[in-house]
């Protein structure tokens, strides 16, 4: 096997040869880089030196910048139209631009602007000298760079491609314009060009526009669409809305404004519905004419349109508010959620007069299922604290009359994922093992996991239930009724999110060609012929919006983001990769290679995966952005071990009462599967990394196996009975995947399987990272391996992101906690500790 140090040397002769002008100079143990060629465009229809003398310099330099920045690299002929004159992007040296000649007149100042790209392997420091340009302001992307022509301006660049501003006023002196690169070390390199490719970057995944919500008119003619985005050249969000003639493909109505919350159109197509924060707002179609029907309702909730059009129920909530407490008393395991006390109820609002009616009432919250066709009654659920089986709660169905607002209850549910009114009877979403059902769909010891959603006929006394899809190995994930009776349901297909028909009269399911491998939301017309607007996005490929013929079963697309916000980016090939188990069972899996992937090469592996029930489907991006990683120079392998739905329950069982027993045993195999059938993985890089229930995997791996060279826990779980315990959902969770366990019956099970307790095991540098303010899975759960691979003197890291839930979603934030798992891996699996000790700098007096 060849060393890492060679094979580094060798993918950076492969993807840099036909960049580097000529091989760069060692200086003072550095390197440097000239910068041989730029775009530039000027001179710009500006004052210099009414802008230099201006109180808003700074501004409108970044303004300038901005404006570029915002869009695809320039390319060299592309015209520019400026204040009434016609500019186009030229290409040249730093040397020969800038002419003084072509400015016009030499006493007026003239403006001009260059571009051009570094291109990194690894994380780089460095800094860019400026030589002979008057006024020269440096922007990295929408940054400015701090820095004069002495010292130049300082960098530091994470693995990427870095898209350089300048804007100045022409040559200074006698000797030519320079630019060049200098970095702090020998390994602190860079490639300058002009090209317009580039790998995908962190910012580019969180800035893109997408579509946040859709709502189609009744005759299937019209879409609404909300849109949100980011612009980091204003750090604003960027939020519009758009109604789209699906008949000609045209943009009818466009208008900025906050996100909204909800949009519905009703039912006889004369008003789109819009909730913004905590008003709702019926604009008119086609007339336009917006009204304010629900003001400054404070935590409004939400809303249905009624079958007639002439009103809607919402749910509108009381929040909880303590006075003068000096303690607090429990009411429930569910207490500690912060919302638990909150009140809920359902309202009805007249479209023609405003008025509003409360249609519940009562010291538990309400949530609003369905209503029925005929517009009479309603179908709602309140939860039941109620401890005595698992999951440790209990929901209750029941109808509302909107006659006389009586309430008939239909039944109570241990698990209740969603109901909708059925021609007879009521169409019921719940878990294999339904007690008053038949759900369970295989022959095994093994208890079914009832996160394996199956959907089912519910008598209208709500006594028995018959399963539709014990066949069907998707999972359930929601279900929405067409107007002759058919569903259109929601699944999660192995990986995919797909969209499947289901014929009630036949009980026949037919998966929809929606054009997406993860489908992310839809929403369907009312007609004979219902059309569908769907949109998602694959492994490979951005968000996209498509329109389904659910009669025809075809479809085409409508929106593509990929042109808009991605152009010019190179993104790596994404292919299936499957093994069979020593058990006999097929893995799913599949794998991303780097975008200049070169088979000849060996490169690091970080293997991904969850385990805790839900398959890692193929979403473009998300909080762990595969995409991302490839670009950093690592092959991705991803795969779904035993446990997973999606496969069928046979498949899911193996979730309860093992806690990751199988699920190890199958990412163990796995990988050294994987590294054995593909030689450009080096079988000595390899880093692990999960999350929530995959972080407890990471640590439970660790005291299994030295097979990684690194690895990552974000939010794991090092002590089942303390996240059991203190977890905002850990009992209820539990009550599922730990069926019938507890510590005082099954400690072989809590201890065991609690990787703490084999923390002596543990010989993998081990990175654990956590939001301070998770619910879900606490903080200590990391402090706890922490605490102990300290004492025992192991390569441990504990990384906290202040202010963060379970979920790492402020932006910056995001950024920093990404940065830090990349600069983890690029450590140990590439040598390359100068990322970590740049972001935390105390560490390199540690090494």
């Amino acid at each position: 096997m060849k060393s890492f140090r060679c094979v580094c040397s060798l993918l950076m002769l492969v993807i840099v040869a036909p960049v580097w002008a000529e091989e760069p100079a060692a200086q003072d143990e550095g390197i440097l880089v000239p910068v041989e060629q730029v775009l530039e465009l000027g001179p710009l229809p500006l004052s210099a030196g009414l802008l230099e003398d201006s109180d808003k310099t700074d501004a409108l330099q970044r303004a300038i910048v901005a404006q570029k920045a915002q869009g695809p690299m320039p390319r060299a002929g592309a015209g520019v139209p400026v204040f009434g004159r016609s500019l186009s992007w030229q290409e040249r040296s730093p040397a020969s631009a800038a002419d003084p000649d072509a400015a016009g007149d030499p006493e007026t100042a003239a403006l001009w602007l260059w571009s051009w790209q570094l291109d990194t392997d690894r994380f780089v420091k460095g800094h860019l000298k400026i030589e002979g340009l008057e006024g020269a302001a440096l922007f990295n992307g929408v940054t400015p760079v701090t820095g004069d022509d002495e010292k130049g301006h300082e960098l530091a660049l994470r693995n990427g491609t870095h898209t350089l501003w300048l804007l100045h006023r022409g040559p200074k002196g006698e000797d030519p314009p320079a630019l060049s690169w200098h970095g702090k070390s020998a390994v602190d390199r860079v490639r300058a060009h002009t090209r317009p490719e580039r790998r995908v970057s962190p910012e580019r995944l969180t800035n893109a526009e997408t579509v946040s919500s859709m709502a189609i008119s009744p005759d299937g003619r019209y879409l609404a669409l909300a849109f949100d985005g980011h612009s980091d050249a204003a750090d604003i969000d960027l939020q519009r809305m758009e109604i789209r003639d699906l008949e000609d493909d045209g943009i009818v109505r466009q208008w900025t404004g906050a996100r909204p919350k909800a949009l519905a159109w009703s039912p006889d197509g004369r008003f789109l519905a819009i909730q913004e924060d905590k008003n709702l707002w019926l604009h008119g179609w086609p007339d336009g004419e917006a009204r304010l029907l629900l003001a400054n309702h404070e935590n409004l909730g939400s809303f249905r349109w009624h079958p007639d059009s002439d009103s809607l129920v919402f749910s509108w909530t009381e929040p909880f508010e303590a006075e003068d407490v000096k303690a607090r008393r429990m009411r429930a395991l569910d207490d500690r959620w912060t919302t638990f006390r909150d009140n809920s109820q359902l309202y009805q609002v007249d479209v023609a007069s405003g008025m509003v009616r409360p249609l519940t009432v009562g010291e538990r919250s309400v949530t609003l299922l369905d209503i029925h066709p005929d517009g009479d009654r309603l179908l709602a659920t309140e939860r039941l604290p109620d401890h005595a089986e698992p999951p440790h709660s209990l929901t209750r169905l029941f109808e509302i009359s909107l006659a006389d607002l009586e309430q008939r209850e239909i039944g109570r549910y241990r698990v209740l994922n969603g109901a909708r009114f059925a021609e007879e009877g009521y169409w019921l979403l719940s878990g294999p093992g339904l007690p008053i059902g038949d759900g369970v769909a295989f022959e095994a010891d093994r208890l079914p996991n009832e996160m394996d959603t199956q959907l089912y006929r519910l008598s209208a006394d709500g006594t028995t239930a018959r399963s539709v899809s014990r066949a069907l190995d998707p999972s359930i994930d929601g279900i929405h009724r067409l107007p002759g009776g058919d569903l259109l349901v929601s699944v999660t297909d192995r990986d995919y999110k797909s969209l499947l028909r289901f014929e009630a009269d036949r009980e026949r399911f037919t998966t929809l060609e929606t054009g997406v491998e993860v489908m992310e939301s839809f929403a369907a017309s009312e007609g004979r012929r219902p059309v569908v607007a769907v949109r998602g996005t694959d492994a490979d490929r951005p968000q996209r919006v498509h329109l389904v013929d659910v009669t025809r079963n075809r479809n085409r697309t409508l929106l593509d983001s990929q042109p808009a916000e991605y152009p010019d980016v190179k993104l790596g090939r994404v292919a299936p990769w499957t093994f069979t188990n020593a058990a006999g069972d097929q893995i799913d899996g599949r794998y991303y290679l780097p975008p200049d992937f070169d088979p000849q090469q060996e490169y690091p592996l970080i293997v991904y995966y969850y385990g805790g029930t839900n398959p890692v489907n193929r979403q473009f991006t998300g909080r762990y952005p595969f995409n991302l990683w490839a670009a950093q120079g690592y092959v991705i392998y991803v795969l779904q071990p035993r446990g997973a739905t999606g496969y069928g329950q046979d498949f899911s069982a193996f979730h309860v009462n093992t806690w990751g027993e199988y699920t190890a045993d199958d990412i163990i195999e796995g990988t050294r599967k994987f590294v054995a059938a593909h030689d450009f993985v080096d079988g000595e890089r390899i880093g692990n990394i999960g999350a929530s229930y995959g972080g407890f995997m990471t640590m439970q791996l660790a005291t299994l196996t030295d097979l990684y060279a690194a690895s990552i826990s974000h939010a794991g779980i090092s002590a089942l009975t303390g996240y059991w315990g203190q977890g905002w959902w850990g009992y209820s969770y539990s009550g599922l995947a730990s069926h019938g366990s507890f510590p005082w019956n099954n400690p072989e099970l809590y201890v065991g399987q609690s990787p703490v307790y084999s923390a002596d095991k543990v010989t993998t540098p081990l990175l654990l990272l956590t939001g301070d303010s998770d619910t879900n899975v606490p903080p200590g759960e990391s402090h706890n391996m922490y605490t102990a691979l300290k004492l025992l003197g192991r390569e441990v890291e504990l990384v906290e992101i202040p202010g963060q839930d379970h979920w790492i979603l402020d932006r910056e934030k995001r950024y920093a906690w990404w940065d830090t798992m990349l600069a983890w891996f690029d450590y140990w699996l590439k040598d390359q500790p100068e990322w970590w000790h740049h972001l935390y700098p105390e560490t390199a007096e540690q090494d």
